[in-house]
């Protein structure tokens, strides 16, 4: 049966829908180590490696993309590998088409970016996509979640982004949030805390539009802060999902690079009244309120800036400041 509902989902079009300091700062400073150009990875010691690695069991903030077009190219469409973000990413979620039945070039990209700098890659998922071409009842509930974990199995990826909007049309099967109980539930079983795996599980969208009994099946919650411009807004959704029952450090914000890559975002006024790019004010917010993060949507985008990464690269120096 887990052949068949592979195969089925290989065949059918999962197709991901959006509604629509660079490198890993070391602890210490470490001689003949470009911290600038992320490109230059032949040049970096295997004790630089290591210590990336260490760093990423440590206790810091979080850096997350959504990475669209991935290829895994490293010719002459740069952007379009993993291997070429900054090295202090923690975790990526590829999305579209770019997921599964991956080339030979994107399995070398990925295995890359796990074994050497230590992050984790995940797939993003719609929940309105469960169900497809499954029967609309709680089997074939339970069917598809197999089937997804097959799909993590099969290639490798360290987990899931369910991407769940149910009030902006992307409830798909799900009336109630008993049936998407049963799903992440299922989901559990090899994915996420209650697994007992090293697998993550995360939710993003409307994270407290669930049933409170799941919040232990995930590890972390991604709220879509899009166009977020200050402390206030970003305060509104933390305490709204701390007191819903998500744990500071699980509580991530992202803001949206397809349209703002060019100047990271939108105006964002700090406290103090200096106004910023929003993902560093993101970042300076996550920073004070020991949030879990901040990251982007079509982070590959901000490649294109000079430096490459410039946003994401400055997020991530806020957030966890090298030591001088």
């Amino acid at each position: 049966m887990k052949n068949k509902i592979l195969k089925f989902l290989m065949s059918v079009s999962l197709v991901l829908a959006f509604y629509s300091c660079d490198d890993w700062t070391l602890p210490e400073p470490q001689t003949g180590v470009d911290l600038e150009n992320n490109s230059n990875n032949f040049s970096k010691t295997e004790e630089y490696w290591e210590n990336l690695r260490a760093y990423r069991r440590s206790d810091h903030r979080l850096s997350f993309g959504w990475f669209g077009y991935w290829d895994g190219s490293n010719g002459s469409s740069m952007r379009g590998a993993l291997a070429n973000a900054p090295d202090s990413v923690d975790i990526f979620s590829v999305f579209g088409k770019y997921y599964y039945n991956l080339t030979p070039k994107q399995i070398e990209d990925l295995r890359y970016v796990q074994n050497v700098k230590g992050q984790r890659v995940v797939f993003t998922f719609l929940m309105q996509n469960v169900g497809l071409g499954f029967p609309q009842s709680p089997e074939g509930v339970i069917q598809y979640a197999h089937a997804l974990c097959d799909s993590v199995q099969k290639y490798g990826y360290d987990g899931i982004d369910l991407d769940y909007e149910p009030n902006y049309g992307g409830a798909g099967y799900f009336s109630d949030k008993e049936q998407v109980a049963l799903f992440v539930k299922e989901l559990g079983k090899e994915l996420g805390p209650m697994s007992g795996t090293d697998k993550l599980l995360i939710l993003d969208g409307e994270v407290t539009f669930i049933l409170p009994e799941i919040l232990p099946y995930f590890n972390y919650a991604i709220s879509q802060a899009y166009r977020a411009n200050s402390y206030s807004s970003l305060n509104d959704r933390f305490n709204s999902a701390v007191n819903f029952g998500w744990k500071p450090e699980q509580f991530l914000v992202c803001e949206e690079f397809q349209q703002y890559f060019s100047t990271g975002g939108v105006p964002f006024t700090m406290p103090s009244g200096e106004v910023v790019p929003s993902l560093i004010g993101m970042a300076n917010w996550a920073a004070d309120k020991k949030a879990g993060g901040c990251g982007a949507f079509h982070m590959e985008l901000d490649y294109n800036n000079f430096p490459n990464y410039k946003y994401m690269r400055e997020s991530i120096q806020i957030m966890n400041p090298a030591v001088k």
